[in-house]
């Protein structure tokens, strides 16, 4: 289980459970329940219905009609013959409980590479329990205001945020490629991962943040950067220097592993992330300036480092040597 802090819930909008933040500015006249539900997949709560001037009678009245169907969350109703889907489900979540969506479930809001368990994840604001169906994770952590912003109409947990609790939550193996994706993207910064450490030193997950935080301190951009590194120490390979600044023929760039000494560049293609044709094309330009300005180009690929690490470390031997 989850262990936190007691935070002060958010306001709440009209008793709905939704909170303030983030939420849209107000217009003159009060928004009809129709365009409200059209925006949450045909779901709306008790509080939504009553800031739109409807009362309790009339509310009644439209579920004993079939206009409004009761749903398995408390104070959130589903129009009729509305569908049930992955995206009202995490509207109910959100709009029963005032709390963000987090975790897994933000991952995939934000489109972050993260499996999908099949259950909807939130954070609470505070420590209250909640009785709640099967589907939904309630993670009892803390979460300040500041964390949480609005992403298509949903309140979610901010990427940096996101890219945190999923890397203490998921295997060591995924943790560490999302942590390495997370970086190059810019989705959160190394200094992120330093103020959860310092700043929540007994938080849940925190475990596995500081065993991802000796993996990324150690100058690589990339999992696959880090295997060559590790295939260097072992073979005692030494003058090398990860990801050197260089700027040549008017490109700038970023060697991943060069030998100075010896103007020999290393660039490896990861497993997923130099797929893209745009990336494909940079990585060319890139290898392309360096020949001219006088460089030896070794590239090896994310099979070669995994399936063949005697090959690189011969063939840099090799050119050492030469």
């Amino acid at each position: 289980m989850d262990v936190g802090y007691d935070a002060q819930p958010p306001k709440v909008d009209g008793g709905c459970g939704q909170p303030i933040l983030g939420a849209p500015a107000h217009h003159s006249e009060p928004m009809r329940w129709q365009r409200i539900t059209a925006r949450q997949c045909g779901l709306i709560g008790r509080g939504q219905l009553l800031a739109a001037g409807l009362n309790r009678h009339q509310i009644d009245g439209m579920r004993r009609r079939g206009r409004l169907e009761c749903t398995s969350a408390r104070g959130v109703y589903r129009v009729g013959g509305a569908p049930v889907t992955e995206e009202s489900r995490a509207w109910s979540a959100v709009l029963a409980t005032g709390s963000p969506l987090s975790y897994l479930s933000a991952a995939q809001r934000w489109d972050m590479p993260v499996p999908d368990d099949g259950r909807i994840h939130i954070t609470r604001f505070d420590r209250r329990r909640l009785d709640w169906p099967r589907g939904v994770r309630v993670h009892r952590v803390r979460l300040d205001r500041t964390d949480v912003v609005r992403h298509a109409g949903l309140l979610v947990t901010t990427r940096a945020e996101t890219v945190l609790d999923c890397m203490g939550w998921l295997p060591l193996a995924a943790g560490r490629s999302l942590a390495d994706r997370a970086l190059q993207q810019g989705w959160m910064h190394e200094s992120d991962l330093t103020r959860r450490l310092e700043c929540q030193p007994g938080r849940w997950g925190n475990a596995r943040l500081r065993c991802l935080a000796r993996h990324l301190g150690d100058g690589a951009a990339a999992d696959s950067e880090r295997r060559l590194h590790r295939l260097l120490r072992r073979a005692d390979i030494t003058g090398w220097v990860p990801n050197l600044p260089y700027v040549a023929d008017g490109v700038r760039m970023v060697i991943d592993v060069a030998f100075p000494d010896f103007k020999i560049a290393i660039e490896v293609d990861g497993y997923a992330y130099h797929r893209k044709q745009g990336r494909f094309q940079r990585d060319r330009t890139k290898q392309n300036a360096l020949i001219g300005a006088g460089w030896r180009v070794l590239r090896f690929t994310w099979e070669d480092l995994d399936e063949r690490p005697a090959y690189v470390v011969g063939k840099i031997s090799a050119l050492l040597a030469a």
